[in-house]
């Protein structure tokens, strides 16, 4: 869903000059590049705290552990993200509690999120689809009657608004991704957490490296709680650093190619996905709804247009939770899942491309 080869070519004398002044110094994780990442992306979402991570999967699991879940825990999210969301609920070692969507925006429906809620709720995770931000507003007042936590899955959606601030200043802890092809990506694998709480910001720098406090001196060095190798290299906060520059740039384009596919698609047989009217999306992809799905989409794959489907299967139909599937209908999101098709929407994309993609849609529906 991005043209990694333009956008490596936009700004390829800034990358290269970063990456050999790297290796020069033969720091290669945890050096000043990650340290500077961290304080341009806190400043840039408007947050007390920002620690990298090797990935917007494990960057998930450690906001998970940095609350303390217990098996006997639950976790309120949403079917229709990709597995890891799921995942990450599963190895910190809390209980999925799968909530239907919001048939407008694709998102967790927060009115429907009180009556999930149960003695053994403790976290609330909404996923920003597609970058397209939650109703956060309604999601905290919920938390703050039941005393929930929030974690945000903003794995999509660096650079997204809502009320006019940046997603990743709102909650307990928003987790982003930078792996290659996202909203804002370095080289490879990498994530972000942010949190405006000091105590949580402590334990997620422990929890990425071993479980020690800080980066060591001298040896030996002593782990203060057990944690995993989820460092982020220097080449990528690097890169992460370049591209954070242009982010705001980046997304005014895919904003204007999501304008122009609606303009286009203007169809009472083609349904887009809605932003709130206080929101801001990432546009990560434009995402359409269509019947005959499956027959457009093989058509569109042939001609090599870069479309792609929702996340399928929804998470509690894939294989490692289908001992759950007989406990869950989830109507809306099963409806939805059933009718998308994701367009690219990145900012290299012209005019004329669009133009071609839509044309071929409008023929076939």
């Amino acid at each position: 869903m991005y043209d990694l080869i333009k956008h490596y070519q936009s700004n390829k004398k800034e990358i290269l000059k970063s990456i050999d002044k790297i290796l020069s110094k033969g720091i290669l994780e945890m050096g000043d590049e990650v340290e500077k990442f961290e304080e341009n992306f806190r400043k840039y979402c408007g947050v007390k705290y920002c620690v990298t991570v090797s990935s917007g999967s494990m960057g998930l699991l450690l906001a998970l552990k940095a609350l303390n879940l217990n098996h006997n825990d639950e976790v309120i999210t949403v079917a229709n993200s990709d597995i890891p969301t799921s995942h990450a609920i599963s190895l910190a070692g809390a209980k999925i509690k799968w909530t239907d969507i919001c048939e407008e925006t694709f998102n967790i429906n927060a009115d429907l999120i009180e009556n999930n809620i149960g003695k053994k709720t403790r976290v609330i995770l909404p996923v920003h689809l597609f970058g397209n931000p939650s109703n956060i507003s309604k999601i905290q007042l919920v938390a703050k009657k039941y005393n929930l936590s929030i974690v945000e899955d903003a794995c999509l959606a660096a650079g997204a608004e809502f009320n006019k601030k940046k997603i990743g200043s709102f909650s307990d802890m928003t987790v982003f991704s930078t792996n290659p092809g996202k909203v804002l990506d370095g080289i490879g694998p990498g994530g972000i957490i942010t949190t405006n709480k000091k105590n949580l910001f402590l334990t997620l720098r422990k929890l990425r490296d071993y479980g020690r406090r800080n980066r060591p001196s001298k040896w030996p060095v002593k782990s203060h709680l057990i944690g995993y190798n989820s460092k982020m290299s220097s080449i990528n906060a690097a890169i992460l650093n370049i591209r954070l520059k242009y982010l705001d740039e980046y997304i005014e384009k895919r904003n204007e190619n999501a304008l122009i596919y609606k303009n286009l698609l203007d169809s009472k047989k083609i349904k887009f996905q809605k932003v709130l009217n206080n929101s801001k999306s990432a546009w990560r992809n434009f995402s359409i709804r269509i019947r005959n799905r499956n027959r457009i989409y093989s058509i569109l794959y042939d001609k090599k247009f870069k479309v792609s489907l929702g996340y399928l299967p929804i998470n509690y139909k894939d294989l490692c939770y289908n001992k759950e599937e007989k406990n869950y209908k989830l109507k809306v999101t099963e409806k939805i899942s059933s009718e998308i098709i994701n367009l690219p929407c990145h900012p290299y994309m012209s005019e004329k491309q669009i133009v071609t993609i839509s044309k071929n849609i409008l023929s076939l529906v």
